[in-house]
Formats: C-alpha cells, structure tokens, sequence
C-alpha cells in the first residue's frame, strides 16, 4: 500500500469517527418540542369552480400553538383546509384562486377579530391563525373559491361554515 494511499484511509477513517460523534451527540441548544393540539376536524366542503364534482373540504383544527406559523406570539388557533381526492388526470394543470375569511370572538372576554387569508394552489388547501386569547372561540369560516382561467377567480364560489374551538 502505497504512502498516499494509507494517509486516504487515516484521513477518511479520522472523519467518519468525527460525523460519527456529531451525529450520535444531542444539540443542546435545540428548542424543545412544543407541538399543537388537536382539537378536532370539520366538514366544510363547497362547489368546485371548474366542472368537477364537489370539493369535500376538511377543515383541522389546533390549539395550543406556541409558535405559530404566521410568527406572531401565542397562544393561538390554526386551521388548515384540504382536499382529500387526489389530484388526478388534471391535479397540476387546474388552478384556484382561494380567498377565507376567519372571523373570530372569544366567548369569554368578548374580543372578537377577522383574518383574511388569500390563496393560490393547484390543490384545494389554506391555512389561517387567529390569535384569539384563552377561553372558548367561536369561529365563521368564510370560503371563495374560484378557477384561475387567466384572471383569478373565475366562476366563484361560496361558504361558509361554524364552529367551536377551546383556546389555551
């Protein structure tokens, strides 16, 4: 074995040892889990803009968000809304144009809000966050959604749906 050829070995065994140590070793100074929690699933489906049978939306709903996504302090409400069917012959090639509208009033301190949220996506999907305080919220989701033909929100359609949502 040629000198060149042993110092390769020493050099390539010296650091896999070293990835070794760093994979096997915990970060200590990563953030602890603060993982949401769900609270429950709604049904919110609306008609399909383009010519396909209904859109059968189901609307997630979280709590206990820490750190939520819109990056503002919690604790807060997520939800997130999606098209179960898969996406089919014609998934990439249709788009929406989706416009929610979150209307929000904590039961218990009476502070109320709204949070629009526009969207645009091949596949039915949003997510909104509402920051509404500790104590029971109601909850209005309001649901546009139209085919983007060349200009956004072609044929609209409409829903909307309620519901209940502890907040902690």
């Amino acid at each position: 074995m040629s000198v060149i050829r042993r110092g390769a070995v020493a050099l390539s065994a010296t650091a896999l040892a070293g990835v070794g140590i760093v994979v096997a070793t915990p970060d200590a100074t990563a953030a602890p889990w603060v993982g949401e929690h769900y609270v429950k699933t709604i049904r919110c489906s609306v008609a399909d803009p383009w010519p396909a049978p209904r859109i059968p939306v189901s609307i997630d709903l979280y709590s206990g968000i820490k750190f939520p996504s819109d990056g503002l302090p919690g604790p807060a409400i997520s939800l997130r809304a999606n098209d179960p069917r898969s996406g089919g012959q014609w998934g990439n090639v249709t788009e929406y144009t989706i416009s929610t509208t979150v209307k929000w009033k904590n039961l218990r301190t009476g502070r109320s809000g709204k949070v629009t949220v526009p969207t645009r996506a091949t596949h039915y999907q949003w997510e909104a966050v509402v920051h509404p305080g500790k104590g029971p919220v109601h909850l209005a989701i309001k649901q546009k959604v139209g085919a983007l033909a060349w200009v956004p929100m072609v044929n609209p359609q409409y829903r909307t749906c309620t519901t209940t949502s502890p907040s902690w």
